[in-house]
């Protein structure tokens, strides 16, 4: 298992809390914010990994177009899908209102992530 930070720990539980107060009030659910990092979409079918590469343990797979918090990017495994190819990684949080689930403290591959460039603009290396 990763050694979590405590601010990281927080942070969840902090998101974790909200999500629930919104569903208990019956609103429809929020979005990432800036306070949790750009705000984005991850693909479906996509691995949500412990580290920058296919080799690392998958945390969770989405199921559908799935809500994202991105923090920072680095340069990870080169992986070419579709026709697409980069070597850039995010890292980040996802949100499976499906399941109900939140993935915090995971890589996801830059083919998958909805951002319109590898490395995109305004995200940090982490």
């Amino acid at each position: 298992m990763t050694k979590r930070s405590r601010p990281a720990v927080a942070a969840g539980l902090a998101l974790g809390a909200a999500l629930s107060l919104l569903g208990a009030a019956g609103t429809a659910g929020a979005a990432p914010t800036a306070a949790d990092g750009h705000a984005t979409t991850v693909q479906a079918n996509s691995n949500l990994r412990s580290a920058p590469n296919t080799g690392s343990r998958i945390w969770g797979t989405t199921t559908k177009v799935t809500e994202a918090g991105v923090e920072c990017y680095t340069r990870g495994q080169r992986v070419t899908v579709g026709g697409y190819t980069t070597d850039v990684w995010y890292f980040g949080t996802v949100i499976d209102y499906d399941i109900g689930h939140i993935y915090s403290n995971v890589w996801m591959w830059g083919g998958n992530v909805n951002v319109g460039a590898d490395p995109a603009p305004g995200i940090r290396s982490c």
